[in-house]
């Protein structure tokens, strides 16, 4: 599938990723512009990949952006794209659950991220993230463990 059709299908879901995920408009519009520029320029990779691979191949792109970004711009480690998951009036509730994501490696943190307070299912994340849903569930109880052991 072209490029430009994935840009003119879905262009405004990957930006409402994109923006989800970094809490700026601009900068979600920068990452997604990024990622379609690597796109067109890795254009052969996309030959021998339906549609739904394509997309998740625009998801995972965007979200390693936003982390290159993060470590580019930032010498703390922060949760910027986890600051607003936890809609809760207790503030040191919020804190701690902050506190918890943090300590979860990368691929840990987006599945649960995406499972719990996306309300996405393991085929759904699947896709975003370009990996098999068996993949997802594993990931999913791994990360519930480290969570629990780190409780």
């Amino acid at each position: 599938m072209n490029v430009y059709l994935i840009y003119e299908k879905y262009n405004k879901e990957l930006l409402a990723y994109a923006r989800s995920i970094t809490q700026n408009q601009d900068r979600a519009f920068d990452i997604v512009q990024d990622a379609y520029l690597k796109a067109i320029e890795n254009e052969n990779v996309f030959e021998f990949m339906n549609e739904y691979q394509i997309k998740g191949w625009f998801f995972v792109t965007i979200k390693n952006k936003n982390i290159d970004y993060i470590r580019k711009h930032s010498k703390i480690l922060s949760l910027i794209e986890y600051e607003n998951i936890v809609d809760t009036e207790d503030f040191e509730e919020n804190i701690a659950m902050k506190e918890l994501l943090s300590k979860l490696p990368g691929k840990y943190k987006d599945v649960l991220y995406l499972k719990y307070f996306h309300g996405l299912n393991s085929k759904e994340i699947g896709k975003r993230l370009g990996i098999s849903p068996s993949t997802v569930r594993s990931q999913l109880s791994t990360s519930l463990k480290l969570l629990k052991k780190n409780l």
